[in-house]
């Protein structure tokens, strides 16, 4: 007999000489939940109980094939129906779908993905100029060119919160602190360049209300980034991107560019709705507003300095290491027939 089973022999003795519980805590040593809840199994037996233990039944509804079938069924008609859901239909408890679908399924939950919508031209027009793109890397016009990548964001003054992600550990739902908002958040449009060697300009901020046109954006190409581009580069073969907005893709843009810089890529060679290929978008951009929208800003310039701030102390390495994926993103594309691809 085991130690274990001694001492529920020993309870059950006392029980059966009508012993009190404080009595049988007393003599045996076990604790008061343990004597009370003996002697509730002991009452419910009618005074038949004995000290083994019953065996535990393995739980079979979770390792039975027809079972595991039926749960499988379940998900795969609908992959967005909760385990809740799945379980109450079942007659089994959530935590056994859920073990089930993770163990014996191998599922696991992800969160759904957000993607541009994209039409059957638009795939087309995105996988032909993917593949110009990929030649233009595979050919270039020099060696080892310096490769800056551009692109614009809008940021508010709001603190942004992600719901599944953003939690508050406390005992009271009532201390949980409000995120608030404004009715009508302040916005600020930035152009940010970086290189593929990790250099990052000092974010350009555009004025509040100004619509970018044309001549606006050549002012600015000519005042900061070329000049920017061209001390970074210090003599080097470098080409310049930047997206199909109407103002970079405008006949007066492209012709400035033809002038002014080594080699860009034209609006018929980069393609449309790629934030999936810039690594301002799939990098920079996100550093940024996880920091700047972590808490709220009174006021513009106070976001305006928390984005300067992040972009000036943004690790090279980091830059560089997500601008090297940029070609493997475009071949991507190609393989995905110009659908997105993550």
């Amino acid at each position: 007999m085991s130690a274990q089973e001694e001492g529920r022999a020993a309870i059950l003795a006392g029980l059966r000489a009508g012993k009190t519980v404080k009595e049988i805590v007393d003599f045996t040593g076990a604790s008061e939940r343990t004597v009370f809840r003996i002697k509730k199994a002991f009452k419910e037996s009618d005074g038949t109980m004995t000290s083994a233990r019953k065996k535990q039944r393995r739980r079979s509804d979770a390792k039975d094939d027809t079972f595991v079938r039926k749960v499988k069924k379940a998900v795969d008609a609908d992959p967005g129906r909760s385990m809740r859901s799945i379980a109450a239909d079942l007659g089994v408890h959530e935590k056994t779908v859920r073990r089930t679908v993770t163990e014996q399924l191998g599922y696991t939950s992800f969160a759904l993905r957000r993607g541009q919508f994209m039409t059957a031209a638009t795939k087309e027009r995105r996988l032909a100029k993917a593949k110009r793109l990929l030649s233009r890397l595979k050919h270039p016009k020099a060696a080892n060119p310096l490769i800056f990548f551009s692109d614009e964001k809008n940021f508010n003054q709001d603190q942004k919160v992600n719901r599944q992600n953003d939690r508050w550990l406390c005992a009271d739902s009532a201390n949980v602190p409000r995120v608030m908002s404004t009715k009508f958040p302040a916005h600020i449009m930035v152009l940010g360049v970086v290189s593929s060697e990790g250099h990052v300009m000092p974010p350009h901020f555009f004025e509040k209300g100004l619509k970018v046109t044309a001549d606006v954006y050549i002012d600015v190409l000519e005042r900061v980034v070329v000049p920017w581009m061209r001390a970074v580069a210090n003599g080097r073969h470098f080409i310049f991107q930047q997206d199909s907005a109407p103002a970079h893709a405008a006949k007066k843009t492209q012709e400035w560019l033809k002038k002014n810089v080594p080699e860009f890529w034209e609006k018929d060679v980069w393609p449309p709705s790629s934030p999936d290929c810039n690594p301002l978008d799939y990098f920079v951009w996100g550093v940024c507003e996880r920091d700047v929208n972590r808490r709220p800003h009174n006021t513009i310039a106070s976001v305006k300095s928390k984005i300067a701030q992040i972009m000036g102390e943004m690790d090279p390495d980091a830059v560089r290491r997500a601008c090297s994926k940029f070609r493997a993103r475009i071949e991507a594309v190609i393989k995905n027939a110009g659908d997105f691809f993550e």
